[in-house]
């Protein structure tokens, strides 16, 4: 075989790659509550970057076997698209961040952002191993490699969205709709006082249309999560984001306890709805912290302590 030519079992695994890196990318690509990305064209716009991060870890392998390193070059630049990528989507939610009534916040932008990025890579991996499977079967049988590796391809997707699957807010709490109620000017929350409502108007509205959700960690480590204030700023905007939001809304913490509470006038007003979004609120990774760190008998001692 002459340098830098691929063969018709290279241009097989290639191919097999790339669907199987380009479909490991389409079932990566939902829309969920959050309503992100966009329908159809943020679908378009993921969709063509998987398929190209598909077809970079398809032809490595076969590059490098016939000696062709432009094709392996892509390598290097595949790097920086997905940096673009993720950069692309932290400025396209900054810019949406002055229409939207009540913000995302930096921290949750960024983990959009970082996200999008990874699933792309999930896209190359899963190619990149479809097709070293198939080169390492013994005596390249379509019968065989194929499908081995198609399976590992998708096992490796699976494997890896296991692995970066994080948690939600309903695995580190309790929520439950809690009781909005007026002590002369004063909003309260079940036992939490919230803030100040002047307007009898405003107070009026509170009690017959307002929702309100008490979150009660579970242990002192969701405590830490929810002290976050750019995760408790996730929460309330997803709330308002799916619900819709009439005009109110205000977010308090419970110092002693660690609770969290929050009240809003929603445009559609469905208490089981708002109890299931805000259970599937992501919690940022900005607010996960290493386990050796909560535990201090874990961390490392100098010598003679």
């Amino acid at each position: 075989m002459a340098q830098g030519l691929l063969s018709a079992e290279h241009l097989t695994m290639i191919s097999t790659g790339f669907v199987v890196g380009t479909l490991a990318r389409l079932l990566t690509l939902k829309e969920d509550y959050r309503q992100y990305p966009s329908y159809p064209n943020g679908f378009v716009l993921h969709l063509v970057t998987g398929a190209v991060a598909a077809a970079i870890g398809a032809v490595a392998l076969p590059s490098l076997l016939t000696q062709n390193f432009v094709g392996v070059s892509f390598l290097a630049l595949a790097i920086q698209q997905f940096r673009d990528v993720r950069r692309m989507e932290k400025a396209s939610l900054h810019e949406l961040e002055t229409s939207e009534f009540t913000a995302r916040g930096t921290a949750y932008i960024d983990g959009i952002a970082k996200t999008f990025e990874a699933r792309n890579y999930l896209s190359l991996l899963s190619a990149f191993l479809c097709v070293l499977t198939m080169l390492l079967v013994p005596g390249h049988r379509p019968l065989l490699d194929l499908p081995a590796g198609v399976a590992v391809g998708f096992a490796t997707l699976w494997l890896l969205r296991r692995y970066t699957k994080g948690k939600a807010v309903g695995d580190i709490a309790d929520i439950r709709i809690a009781t909005i109620s007026f002590e002369q000017d004063k909003l309260f929350v079940d036992d939490i006082p919230v803030q100040n409502v002047g307007l009898p108007e405003a107070r009026e509205r509170f009690e017959k249309e307002g929702l309100a959700v008490m979150i009660t960690p579970h242990d002192a480590d969701g405590q830490i999560i929810l002290a976050n204030y750019g995760q408790r700023q996730a929460i309330v905007h997803e709330a308002a984001r799916t619900l819709g939001l009439k005009r109110y809304h205000c977010m308090r913490r419970d110092f002693d306890t660690g609770r969290i509470c929050f009240a809003l006038i929603p445009i559609r007003r469905d208490a089981g709805a708002l109890l299931q979004l805000v259970a599937q609120v992501p919690l940022l990774e900005s607010t996960k912290k290493s386990t050796r760190l909560r535990n201090p008998q874990l961390l490392p001692t100098k010598k003679g302590e």
